[in-house]
């Protein structure tokens, strides 16, 4: 058993199809009652019949049975985490992450969490909840900034990290070993996570990861790839850079904006399927 704190669910749900598409939706149940019963009858003629016919017998013999059939329809209710539960079966619990991993279907158990981008994603949900939606601006009227700001943030997506715990391995034929991993949840204008979790309580004790193994990424790489949050930062840092040109005293500057990982630091990539908690 297992409980759920994020699911992908089309991506879910296109994997379990693959391994069984046949959805059980009811089932049947039969109960039968049989009750079989014997029984004789015997005796003589009675003593004046004896006299007469002494050799005269009387048997008689009863049987019978009952049968008694009671059929009941079930409702077979297929939820995300029944869905979820041939995914999870069909995945590999990894003892070692390499290159040759790539595009498996994997389990890490185990793992803490951090959000990495947690303020900016913050600000990109009040944008996206319709808190700008109807602002009056002079000569033009009442303009929809949430419509125009769901176009550039609408790829929005919570970076989070983890590191490997000490049970399982990181290739160790690989230049940049790493046992930090990266993936993403997509931003919602609702609540992201299942059973009424918030982003924050993923933060809070390990972690059960099912997902699809990407690859090894720079951080600032992949980060700017999966988070158009963090390209917007970029292409503003950029434009002040320009400014800056002309200074004879150049520092290197650490573009990340986590306190946990630094922009040119070796991480693993995980297509994330699902979150959850194993119950024992």
């Amino acid at each position: 058993m297992f409980n759920l704190y994020y699911i992908n669910y089309a991506k879910a749900f296109e994997i379990a199809m693959q391994i069984n598409n046949k959805l059980l939706e009811t089932q049947v149940a039969t109960k039968e009652k049989q009750i079989d019963g014997d029984g004789s009858i015997s005796g003589g003629t009675g003593s004046f019949l004896e006299k007469v016919l002494p050799h005269l017998q009387v048997n008689a013999g009863l049987s019978g049975s009952k049968s008694d059939r009671a059929v009941d329809t079930l409702r077979v209710v297929s939820t995300k985490s029944t869905i979820l539960n041939p995914v999870l079966q069909k995945s590999v619990e990894i003892r070692k992450l390499s290159e040759n991993r790539i595009g498996k279907l994997l389990t890490i158990r185990d793992v803490n969490l951090k959000i990495v981008n947690y303020e900016d994603t913050m600000g990109s949900k009040m944008l996206l909840g319709g808190m700008f939606k109807h602002v009056p601006i002079e000569g033009v009227g009442s303009v929809d900034l949430t419509s125009m700001m769901d176009t550039v943030l609408g790829d929005a997506a919570y970076i989070v990290s983890g590191e490997i715990p000490n049970k399982v391995t990181v290739n160790e034929q690989c230049k940049d070993v790493t046992n930090k991993l990266l993936f993403k949840i997509p931003v919602g204008v609702g609540n992201e996570l299942e059973n009424q979790y918030s982003i924050s309580d993923l933060e809070i004790g390990p972690i059960t990861i099912l997902g699809i193994y990407r690859g090894l990424f720079k951080f600032n790489d992949i980060r700017t790839k999966v988070d158009s949050i963090a390209k917007l930062n970029d292409t503003n840092e950029n434009i002040a850079s320009v400014q800056d040109v002309e200074t004879d005293d150049k520092e290197d500057v650490d573009n990340s904006d986590s306190p946990y990982l630094g922009s040119e630091e070796m991480i693993h990539y995980i297509d994330v399927i699902a979150l959850l908690q194993e119950l024992s």
